[in-house]
């Protein structure tokens, strides 16, 4: 009977962790290092403009030997990039700046106790992901991208200047970025 119920109890943990961001998240990193992802990594001026994009369908990134530098793999050559804002997303996720350009005024509604949601927020943030958008902007405030994903997890990066996000399983890296992670209850 304890030994059934041992059984039971792995196979409900396993189920429960399948279903965990957090858990998918560094599986993801694992594929990346062992196979690579096949991604788009854009280079961006000041001014939002478009110096440089590769696409690539096995890349993995790195930190470089040289501090704050990046060092990316694509199909088997070897970049290394410092600087610049530059955005790296795997191949199924889209940029949607256009849609988003003219609906960047966001409200707020809702109500409840600010401690409360934080602690909910956080919870659900790291076991199914939240609903959220992710507005990047250059280093001098100008938008270059819009992701958005029905579960979302924004986590710190090994990599320097960078934050890494899982998008409904999709990984995406912001280098030298502003940005802003907005639930999408804020957009109407």
């Amino acid at each position: 009977m304890k030994k059934k119920s041992t059984i039971i109890i792995i196979i409900v943990l396993l189920f429960a962790l399948v279903g965990c961001t957090a858990i998918k998240s560094q599986f993801k990193d694992l594929s990346a290092e062992i196979i690579g992802l096949e991604r788009t990594i854009t280079v961006y001026d000041d001014y939002g403009n478009v110096t440089m994009t590769v696409t690539g369908d096995n890349t993995d990134m790195q930190p470089s030997e040289v501090e704050n530098v990046l060092l990316i793999e694509v199909d088997g050559s070897r970049w290394q990039h410092v600087g610049s804002t530059m955005i790296a997303y795997e191949s199924g996720l889209k940029n949607h700046i256009d849609e988003y350009k003219e609906a960047l005024n966001l409200t707020g509604e809702g109500s409840g106790i600010t401690s409360i949601n934080k602690a909910v927020n956080e919870f659900f943030s790291k076991t199914k992901g939240l609903e959220r958008i992710i507005i990047v902007k250059t280093q001098t405030g100008v938008p270059i991208a819009v992701f958005e994903g029905d579960k979302v997890l924004v986590e710190a990066s090994s990599l320097p200047s960078t934050t890494k996000i899982l998008i409904d399983n999709k990984r995406l890296h912001i280098y030298r970025a502003d940005m802003e992670v907005i639930e999408k209850s804020l957009f109407k």
